[in-house]
């Protein structure tokens, strides 16, 4: 891990959302140096985190603390991310480390600078991207024994791997998981293949399509109150992301952006993620939408 004191990291912009959308105020997030950002998780009070590439093509990870960027490289890797933070301050990521193989992959938890390895049994590609105040995490893995394309969803609890697959689809992925136990995510429809979000709660699989999704809806983040984070991508192609609140659906797109994904928001209702400029440059932001 490195610190970098780099308050000028931050871009500040009062940007407000187009007619018919939430107004936010955006705050854009870029690791100085970076060519590309991506803001992942809010739910410390005092931390966000994320994952940037460096100008040679790496990719690492970071936490931002008042200003303070901490890169964040699980040692002997050659490519890490930090997905999701929790309250108490623990992060889970993702690593690789082996250059012949660079489709392997290993899920990690951080937690008062010990790196915990989290490889669900008989997998290849272990991806670890949230964990609650419990210390539970979600992520997707693949096993060595079945088709790449294949993938479940993993709910990990106190070292235990539980499968997370929604019923007759073809893939699962676990992405968001809140204090209650709520879980959120994507599957691929096995009859139409087309993506879908889905809430796992109480046992019970519910599937979101936001209105105006053209095939692809994606769940990302749920915080304690239910509001699940998101992105959809609409029939001209451009993906925006999207809150579902009070259960209406509102689409939240950072102003002149070519697209916009929201990966996590925290029980204020503080909203994190990534978008595109007309330069074609990715970004990190961090806005809270008017209600």
């Amino acid at each position: 891990m490195r610190t970098t004191n780099l308050l000028a990291g931050l871009t500040l912009g009062l940007l407000l959302g187009a007619p018919g959308l939430a107004q936010a105020q955006f705050t854009t997030i870029d690791v100085p140096g970076a060519t590309r950002t991506a803001v992942n998780g809010n739910n410390s009070p005092h931390e966000l985190v994320g994952e940037y590439d460096d100008a040679a093509g790496h990719t690492h990870g970071f936490v931002l603390n008042k200003g303070v960027f901490t890169t964040i490289d699980v040692p002997g890797a050659w490519f890490t991310t930090v997905n999701g933070v929790n309250a108490k301050g623990d992060i889970v990521g993702i690593y690789r480390d082996d250059l012949a193989n660079p489709s392997h992959r290993h899920g990690f938890i951080l937690s008062k600078g010990v790196f915990t390895t989290l490889d669900a049994p008989g997998s290849h590609r272990t991806s670890a991207f949230f964990i609650n105040a419990q210390g539970q995490v979600v992520g997707a893995y693949r096993l060595i024994s079945e088709h790449d394309a294949t993938s479940h969803g993993f709910l990990w609890t106190n070292g235990v791997f539980t499968t997370i697959d929604v019923p007759d689809a073809a893939l699962t992925s676990a992405i968001g998981l809140n204090d209650n136990g709520e879980v959120v995510g994507v599957f691929i429809d096995d009859e139409d293949f087309n993506e879908h979000a889905f809430v796992l709660s109480d046992g019970t699989y519910t599937t979101l399509d936001a209105p105006g999704a053209d095939g692809v809806t994606v769940g990302q983040g749920v915080n304690n109150p239910g509001q699940v984070v998101g992105y959809y991508t609409a029939a001209d192609g451009h993906d925006h992301g999207f809150i579902l609140r009070n259960g209406g659906y509102t689409t939240i797109d950072v102003p002149d952006s070519m697209w916009t994904h929201i990966y996590s928001i925290n029980a204020q209702g503080q909203i994190v993620g990534a978008y595109e400029d007309e330069d074609g440059v990715q970004h990190g932001f961090v806005a809270t939408p008017a209600r």
